[in-house]
């Protein structure tokens, strides 16, 4: 059997159905180049199994996993993903090669920023499509997530910008530089989304030192958001209750 498992933001979010899994898999890997907890350390989750977990990067992952998945035909190994299973694609892509080799899989669900995107008291089904606001690169300037903010704006959703993390390179993007990036294409597009918009910042989501502020593109750019990963939110069209949340629960002023 092939376990998939999800195991959140900090190693106590783990389901009892995931940590039973890891505790009966003869080996017990973690992809560690999509995020990273946002509080504690693979070692307190490893104290928690009383088992060893082996790190996996991407290439190591999306090209040298089938030997595992192999291994899974007659042991229980688990591919362990921080927050939830199947939000990013490569690990769908995992799971597909494995039904291919005739491999069963479990998939174990996991608390993930989508979840926690309610706690800043924006309604849930009000949000449109999410994107990934990413680092530019020589010869590699994307702006599709600048579109996606565009479009749901235009039928009053939020967008929620998960922030480009490259773990290989130990760089992580924060609230202020996904803001940056969004100014420059703006400026260039002669637009005026972001300084018309409510803009949210949330850091270190599941820890006990989160971070949740509301405000207008000036003050988020001010606010010290000094935990990691960082996530922001472009508001659509807010009611009265979302701007009473907002006040009471993000500090909106």
């Amino acid at each position: 059997m092939l376990y998939i498992i999800g195991l959140g933001l900090k190693p106590k979010d783990i389901s009892i159905e995931g940590l039973d899994a890891l505790k009966n898999c003869e080996k017990n890997f973690l992809e560690s180049y999509t995020s990273q907890y946002a509080t504690g350390t693979p070692q307190e989750l490893e104290v928690l199994i009383g088992k060893n977990l082996i790190e996996l990067n991407r290439k190591q992952v999306e090209e040298e996993f089938k030997k595992e998945i192999e291994e899974a035909k007659t042991k229980n190994i688990a591919l362990c993903i921080y927050g939830n299973p199947l939000n990013a694609t490569t690990h769908l892509q995992v799971i597909l090669d494995a039904k291919k080799l005739g491999v069963e899989t479990k998939l174990i669900a996991g608390l993930s920023i989508f979840e926690y995107v309610a706690f800043t008291g924006l309604e849930r089904y009000k949000f449109g499509k999410t994107t990934s606001i990413v680092f530019h690169e020589d010869g590699y300037e994307p702006e599709s997530f600048y579109d996606a903010i565009l479009e749901n704006k235009s039928i009053g959703l939020h967008t929620l910008c998960l922030l480009d993390i490259k773990m290989n390179q130990n760089k992580m993007m924060s609230i202020r530089q996904g803001l940056s990036l969004l100014e420059m294409i703006e400026e260039k597009r002669e637009k005026n989304i972001l300084n018309e918009s409510i803009i949210i910042g949330i850091a270190g989501m599941g820890s006990e030192n989160q971070q949740v502020k509301a405000g207008t593109l000036e003050q988020i750019k001010e606010f010290n958001f000094s935990i990691f990963p960082q996530s922001l939110i472009v508001c659509g069209k807010l009611n009265e209750k979302e701007i009473e949340a907002l006040k009471e629960i993000c500090d909106l002023q």
